[in-house]
């Protein structure tokens, strides 16, 4: 049974509210809050519960969606979301509760995360919200940027396991192995997890597209599905060079800005490296998300284990970058 949102605020709530000053995470937050249709989002995650009056009622969807943007916003895990909950009160501000009320045990927010994992709903709430992007015309379509970045998984493969796959495990100590994380080499370095895939449009900023595959997955594997195909020029780092690729984009009157890379006995000539110069400078904005993605909610390492969980983190992530770009391009100039 799902429950309903309580509007009521009590009395310490009215004299806490009419402060004046109020703090750099609440004013993001309270920008977040205004820019996103919540009712759009919550009616979507509907879904997830079986439409029954039996049973005790749960915490509002929308309360609980919120939850796990606050999350993924503030690096937390399931615990410190609950601590956070109860100390801060930006945090309660942006929920919609009342300081007579009690937060809801972790577990709770940890139960709505598997039911959208289980049914795969974030993907449509990532292309909801785009839709949304588009509607009020903040894509510009001009080009498209595509690249991938390396998120090393959780826990790493103990030494006896990789050799010996039928090593015994109690199901608790199962349960702690990622593995659906797999290996790969980038330069000399080895790497075990995941790979984040996304396709960004130039200029805006906005991710259009985005996949998450295992660490082995090649990057060139995915790349048509990172293009939108309404776009004027695609750029790209050299691990997407194919000549029937840029062939294809050229006889569809798509500007090919992949850049060029030297073969075995055909090194690059000074025009190449000219052009790889020019087109780096306009692809290299796509590393500005992975960048936020590490630095500020940190994505180095994977929260969780299993592909879809990590999945889900990686959606929600790539969500809180279209809100926040969506905010920033409706600032209007002074």
């Amino acid at each position: 049974m799902i429950g309903k949102r309580n509007p009521q605020f009590s009395i310490l709530d009215g004299v806490f509210n009419s402060r004046t000053k109020r703090s750099r995470s609440d004013a993001l937050l309270d920008k977040i809050n205004d820019f996103v249709d919540w009712k759009k989002l919550s009616a979507l995650c509907q879904g997830v519960f079986k439409d029954t009056n039996r049973g005790r009622p749960t915490i509002p969807v929308e309360f609980s969606l919120k939850c796990l943007f606050l999350q993924y916003l503030y690096n937390l895990s399931d615990p410190a979301l609950e601590d956070a909950l109860i100390d801060r009160l930006s945090f309660q501000r942006f929920l919609g509760i009342s300081f007579d009320r009690d937060i809801p045990d972790f577990s709770t927010i940890w139960r709505f995360r598997e039911r959208l994992v289980k049914t795969g709903v974030f993907d449509r709430m990532f292309d909801m919200l785009l839709a949304d992007l588009e509607e009020k015309k903040l894509v510009l379509r001009r080009g498209t940027l595509v690249d991938a970045t390396i998120v090393q998984a959780a826990r790493k493969p103990r030494k006896e396991e990789a050799e010996d796959e039928s090593t015994s495990e109690n199901p608790r100590q199962m349960a702690q192995r990622d593995r659906d994380a797999t290996a790969a080499k980038k330069g000399k370095i080895f790497y075990y997890g995941y790979k984040g895939h996304i396709g960004m449009d130039e200029g805006s900023d906005i991710i259009r597209k985005k996949r998450f595959t295992t660490a082995s997955v090649h990057d060139s594997i995915e790349f048509d599905n990172l293009v939108s195909g309404d776009e004027r020029s695609v750029f790209s780092d050299k691990a997407y060079t194919n000549d029937e690729r840029k062939r294809e984009f050229r006889k569809n009157g798509i500007f090919c800005g992949i850049l060029d890379k030297a073969k075995r006995n055909h090194p690059l000539s000074g025009k190449q490296k000219k052009d790889n110069v020019q087109k780096s400078r306009v692809r290299s904005a796509v590393e500005r998300p992975f960048a936020h993605f590490k630095r500020l909610y940190g994505f180095v390492r994977t929260r969780y284990v299993t592909l879809k969980r990590n999945d889900c983190q990686f959606t929600f992530l790539c969500m809180i970058s279209n809100i926040r770009r969506g905010i920033a391009l409706s600032v209007p100039s002074a």
